[in-house]
């Protein structure tokens, strides 16, 4: 899992001791059982050895490699020059109209990965000392992920139709009681704003799914959406520092690095999924706020991709309620390949194109399963709102969906990853450019080399595709991860990679179809209505039975 960094943990910058080996920077703290190494949190009990904590062979390399060990050191300048580029100016990525891969089998995977995630027998189902359900961020890992973990599992479980027992005893375990909102850790106190607002949409989901009329949950939701409204107004909407520590009623940044103004997009959309749930009109009136403070950054402010893919559904549904806003700036921001958000190209001989970096100062040439797999939910929905963005999202997802196969050990030569031996359906961490002489390279990060926290996301993925027969002309669900809206007609996004004419039969017997991209009804043929598409061409269907 990403590094928890040390305010997630609760450790103060006064408890640290910087140690330098000559080959590896150390800063140890909490007594002897955890090290920091480069900001790598490692816990002893996680790894298969006695060692120090710090990096050997064999161990891996972090995504937050040598930042806050050389910023603690005062090497500052490298650092600077990372953060510098968050000023850099937002671009379109230019991805290829069709991967040279298919788009993988999301319902083979999904299937295999809840079959062993769920079997108790794995050790991945666990339960915590009070008895709640709970799964570790990474397949080696030993304790509770955090609702960063449980969130994903448990909404890919409701979405296949097959919701967890213990949803409610679970899911209130994150919420604390004494600062009134969702946390990613039971009893924390503090936490990283991207953290806050991914932790926060993943509770108010399973609340539309399983709880929408259940008014304890929906006063919590309350309580946790004005909670948050008084911690954004204290900043005065400004979220450039690292998250807010709840226990002091105060924001707080370890690192210049790990500023996150991006936030304020996720915001947003959180609000405006809080007032879908209770009606609450302080809450429409954050989320227009929020997204006003988000589309008036002139460069990207990306630090991590979920705020800015919330951002961009929180802005087309916005713009579609008749309220002024710019998705197509949005969807740029995330989008971005000039930023180093999003790859492209070849590593290695194979196609990155549509993998998404980590946060935005941490090292060039890496790319992350779950930075990628969470965009999906949140940009295909938008399309339904803000058709004119379909082509660009349907070119993502295509490329995104294709190329997420080089976090599977199946696809890879042994050699170009770090643990061919675990089971292959849980998806590595990361995938780098180039690692101990190989390109690319799959391997982990923080507590382990395969990722339950990203993997998840193959559950709501099984839900949003289906294949139409060419397994690169996909059918995206439109409505499966809209957890806005529940009462909206069934849509779809079909999208053409081809350079000539595909002809799909999309509808059969009395239903109305409208093709929202042209804003035309199609006409039916006999029983049966079918859409055109044109070379390269994306459309938005709806249809009214």
């Amino acid at each position: 899992m990403r590094v928890k960094p040390l305010a997630n943990l609760g450790i103060e910058e006064s408890d640290l001791m910087v140690t330098d080996d000559s080959v590896n920077t150390c800063i140890s703290f909490g007594g002897p059982a955890r090290l920091l190494c480069g900001n790598k949190m490692v816990q002893r009990q996680m790894m298969n050895s006695n060692e120090s904590g710090c990096e050997r062979e064999g161990w891996l390399s972090n995504r937050r490699e040598f930042l806050a060990g050389l910023a603690a050191l005062g090497l500052a300048r490298w650092t600077e020059q990372a953060f510098g580029a968050a000023v850099a100016p937002s671009g379109w990525s230019g991805l290829p109209d069709r991967p040279e891969e298919r788009p993988l089998d999301f319902h083979a995977l999904a299937n295999a990965f809840d079959a062993y995630v769920m079997d108790p027998v794995h050790g991945v189902n666990l339960r915590a000392k009070d008895g709640r359900q709970v799964f570790p961020s990474a397949l080696e890992g030993v304790e509770d992920g955090g609702l960063t973990t449980y969130g994903p599992m448990a909404l890919g479980k409701e979405l296949r139709g097959e919701g967890l027992d213990g949803l409610a005893v679970s899911l209130k375990g994150y919420f604390s009681e004494p600062y009134g909102l969702f946390l990613d850790g039971a009893g924390g106190t503090l936490c990283e704003y991207w953290y806050l607002m991914n932790v926060t949409a993943l509770a108010y989901g399973l609340i539309r799914l399983r709880f929408g009329k259940d008014a304890e949950w929906l006063g919590r939701v309350e309580r946790s959406a004005a909670r948050l409204k008084d911690m954004a107004q204290q900043l005065r909407y400004d979220f450039n520092s690292q998250g807010y520590d709840f226990s002091k009623g105060a924001p707080f940044t370890n690192q210049e690095i790990y500023r996150q103004p991006d936030a304020v997009g996720g915001y947003s959309y959180v609000m405006l999924l809080a007032w879908k749930l209770t009606g609450k009109e302080f809450c429409l009136d954050e989320a227009k706020t929020g997204i006003d403070r988000y589309l008036g950054f002139e460069a990207n402010p990306w630090y991590e991709i979920p705020s800015g893919a919330m951002a961009t559904l929180a802005a087309s549904r916005l713009q579609a309620m008749g309220y002024q806003t710019n998705p197509k700036k949005a969807l740029a921001f995330v989008l971005d390949s000039r930023a180093g958000l999003l790859a492209t190209g070849k590593w290695g001989g194979h196609e990155v194109n549509g993998l998404m970096a980590g946060f935005r100062t941490e090292p060039a040439g890496q790319t992350y399963s779950m930075e990628t797999m969470v965009t999906l939910p949140y940009l295909l929905p938008a399309v339904r709102f803000r058709p004119e963005l379909a082509g660009d999202v349907a070119r993502h997802a295509l490329n995104a969906t294709a190329n997420l196969r080089w976090f599977y050990p199946e696809y890879l030569p042994r050699e170009n990853q770090s643990r061919p031996d675990l089971p292959s359906m849980i998806p590595y961490e990361r995938l780098s450019r180039e690692e101990k002489g190989h390109s690319p390279y799959a391997t982990g990060d923080f507590a382990g080399h395969r990722s339950i926290y990203g993997g998840a996301y193959v559950l709501w993925l099984d839900k949003m595709i289906q294949a139409q027969g060419d397994p690169w002309l996909l059918r995206w669900d439109l409505n499966k991860t809209n957890f806005l809206d529940q009462d909206l007609p069934q849509a779809f996004l079909y999208y053409n990679p081809w350079p000539q004419e595909k002809r799909i039969t999309i509808a059969e017997g009395q239903s109305r179809v409208h093709d929202l991209t042209q804003n035309r009804v199609l006409q039916s043929h006999g029983e049966k209505v079918e859409l055109r598409l044109a070379a390269h061409e994306a459309s938005v269907i709806e249809i009214v039975k």
